[in-house]
């Protein structure tokens, strides 16, 4: 019994030890990547000198180290990228194709036709993020079909044009989060072949099909208009506080 006791013992040990090793690996490998892509975005005066080879190399290396790092890594990333500027649209000078400052000591956004430094495109698709701190990130125009959100903080996310197809937002915290653009009255799904109007947000809000919100935390009367209108007939049944009297727009 003795024997028995000590070897479980030593397994436990080994495994603390093993855990806490790949944690401190996957820190180090987050801090490595955070280094490279800000060595190769900026110049020697710290401002944006991202061409077009250097956005493919940087949507690169986003990619393959999102597919290999947990959910708190991803957040990591997430929130680097995003409070770096490096999600969001930014205007270009249409010669040089260089980021314009706003003059109040950022860069200018330009939500129909700016390029954004990183496009996360399809890389959180499926993504398990249950949990996740991504207060004030730009998710916008994120293809994160089936991906897994419950209990997430997105405080003040930018939601717009996500493509968030059965994905599960149950208990996850939308206070202030930015679903759409324009009017909730004229406002309707990303599209893949119509261009989205920022005025009257047609074609800016986020695609909430088949989605799970049971339990959603802090949603608005805005918010909860507008998901149920486009969420679908499985998923309006969900929603806090009901759908009654908000039509289904998706009609299915």
């Amino acid at each position: 019994m003795l024997a028995v006791y000590v070897a479980w013992a030593q397994y436990v040990i080994s495994k603390d030890l093993t855990i806490q090793q790949n944690r401190i690996t996957q820190q180090q490998t987050i801090d490595t990547y955070f280094q490279g892509i800000s060595d190769l975005t900026l110049n020697e005066e710290g401002l944006l000198e991202d061409w077009p080879q250097e956005r493919a190399i940087a949507e690169g290396r986003t990619a393959s180290i999102v597919s290999s790092i947990d959910e708190n890594g991803k957040a990591k990333v997430i929130r680097f990228l995003s409070q770096s500027g490096l999600l969001t649209p930014l205007k270009r000078d249409n010669h040089l194709g260089r980021a314009i400052l706003d003059g109040s000591g950022g860069y200018s956004e330009d939500r129909a036709y700016g390029t954004r430094v990183i496009d996360l495109g399809v890389m959180l698709a499926g993504a398990y993020l249950v949990g996740q701190d991504l207060r004030w990130s730009d998710l916008s125009e994120a293809n994160m079909v089936r991906a897994n959100l419950s209990q997430c903080d997105l405080v003040k996310a930018n939601l717009a044009r996500t493509v968030l197809y059965e994905a599960n937002l149950a208990g996850a915290d939308i206070k202030g989060a930015r679903l759409f653009y324009g009017s909730v009255e004229t406002a309707s799904p990303r599209s893949i072949t119509a261009h989205p109007d920022y005025e009257t947000g047609k074609y800016t809000g986020m695609v909430v099909e088949k989605a799970n919100f049971s339990g959603i935390k802090r949603m608005s009367e805005e918010q909860r208009y507008y998901i149920c209108s486009w969420c679908g007939e499985k998923s309006r049944s969900t929603v806090p506080g009901g759908c009654e009297g908000i039509p289904n727009q998706l009609g299915r």
